[in-house]
């Protein structure tokens, strides 16, 4: 049966009119008689009594109406859903220190070249973020460190140096009593200790820049930071550097399948990598 047969009583039951029914659906009121006629001879029964100024629904009808509302509901809601699974959408998954450095303004790309496609991001841990691509929950993936796969293409989109800062007015001793760390990865790590040993302990160890930020605009300390981190901060802050890292630099990667299967998903890929 055509549920548009079902739409068709339900709006002559609300008005009681065939004429009227017929305006609101944008049918000619011999198209609305035939839908209803049809419909009578699917249930073998009369829907309505038909009476020259007044429409009335029959025992038949009455009993048939709550059915056919809560039918074409179901179909509604079940065309809605199909409609959001099938339109077109990309997932990006990024670790913490990944998603505060380079999402935002993959995001904002994705919004302005792809402007059709919804775009949903996540923050997740390294072996999260390689097992939901492996399993193509996430189309582009994004971290400090590469991932070690046949299966997945791996390519540089930032590159930053670092180098041991102070930040507000501190002690110019270097003590760990001050120092807030940040986990840049080994390399960085075995610099640093190599280098202050003395810094093998932290006031505060963190994931995440902009916590570290944070805490170092409010209370003064020592990090490993980005070198362009004075765009982080306002001028105001005090910011002293204290030793670059030469044999280091912060990398951001952008990890997709080798095989690509979505349509679409190609060219979003190729902007994304194209456009940094």
């Amino acid at each position: 049966m055509d549920i548009r047969f079902l739409t068709t009583f339900i709006e002559v039951a609300k008005t009681r009119h065939f004429g009227k029914a017929a305006e609101n659906l944008y049918l000619t009121q011999s198209a609305v008689s035939a839908r209803i006629k049809l419909l009578e001879e699917y249930f073998h029964t009369t829907l309505f009594i038909r009476q020259r100024n007044s429409i009335q629904l029959t025992q038949s009808g009455e009993k048939l109406l709550p059915y056919a509302r809560q039918l074409c509901d179901t179909l509604n809601e079940a065309k809605q859903e199909l409609q959001i699974q099938s339109s077109e959408y990309v997932v990006c998954g990024a670790t913490q220190l990944a998603s505060e450095l380079l999402l935002p303004k993959i995001l904002s790309h994705l919004h302005n070249a792809f402007p059709d496609w919804s775009v949903k991001a996540e923050v997740l841990t390294l072996d999260a973020l390689s097992r939901q691509l492996h399993e193509r929950v996430t189309d582009l993936s994004f971290s400090t460190e590469p991932l070690k796969s046949e299966e997945v293409n791996s390519e540089v989109m930032l590159e930053l140096g670092l180098a041991l800062f102070r930040v507000g007015n501190v002690s110019d001793d270097i003590d760990a009593n001050d120092f807030v760390a940040i986990d840049w990865g080994t390399k960085a790590r075995d610099w640093l200790l190599t280098t202050y040993p003395q810094l093998r302990d932290a006031k505060l160890r963190t994931n995440s820049l902009n916590l570290a930020l944070n805490n170092l605009q409010r209370e003064g300390g020592l990090a490993v930071l980005p070198t362009n981190v004075a765009t982080q901060l306002p001028t105001s802050v005090k910011l002293t550097l204290i030793q670059s890292i030469d044999s280091v630099s912060l990398k951001v990667y952008v990890h997709t399948m080798k095989q690509v299967r979505r349509v679409g998903l190609s060219q979003i890929i190729d902007s994304v990598s194209c456009a940094y």
